[in-house]
């Protein structure tokens, strides 16, 4: 490849890349609950974009966050690769301790607390479907499922929620169906 088309690849890759960055970083935020793990996984989803760019891409920032969520997924099989979750994380003990109660610090602890006891192809419905704010039909398309199976995850999903975060099932959904 000639230098003038490599340099030229590269700049617009670059462009792409600071633009999807934080989407995909709050993405793979809300996937993980790990920051550290979040910047991982945004750093290989970009490796493999990259290493399709100026292919047959026909949208780059689905495909970007179709691999960041395929790969999150994919990671998980691999469980062995991270840490075992404890009773309790001495650090969240303390962030907890430091602030009032009923803080919306709390809140989000307490939501990515049950968010990480879904299975992760669950977890990766929830994410895109309702923090991300995708329609149903999109999630189908980012996960390779079809509309029907991303609504019975959905609801199995939130009933799950509702059991670890012991509220009644109305309060997790708006009116009417995912």
């Amino acid at each position: 490849m000639p230098d003038a088309s490599r340099a030229a690849r590269e700049a617009e890759f670059t462009a792409f890349a600071r633009s999807c960055m934080p989407q995909l970083h709050r993405t793979a935020w809300l996937l993980c609950g790990d920051r550290h793990r979040a910047e991982d996984l945004v750093q290989e989803t970009l490796t493999k974009v990259y290493a399709r760019w100026g292919g047959a891409i026909a949208s780059p920032a689905a495909y970007a966050q179709t691999t960041l969520t395929r790969t999150w997924i994919s990671q998980q099989r691999r469980r062995s690769t991270h840490e075992r979750p404890v009773a309790a994380v001495p650090e969240a003990q303390a962030t907890r301790a430091a602030r009032p109660a009923g803080t919306d610090g709390d809140l989000r602890l307490t939501l990515l607390a049950a968010l990480d006891r879904l299975e992760p192809l669950d977890r990766a419905v929830v994410v895109l479907r309702y923090l991300d704010d995708a329609s149903t039909e999109e999630v189908a398309r980012l996960l390779g499922l079809t509309g029907g199976a991303v609504r019975k995850r959905l609801m199995r999903a939130l009933r799950r929620l509702r059991e670890h975060l012991d509220l009644p099932f109305t309060d997790l959904i708006a009116e009417g169906t995912p």
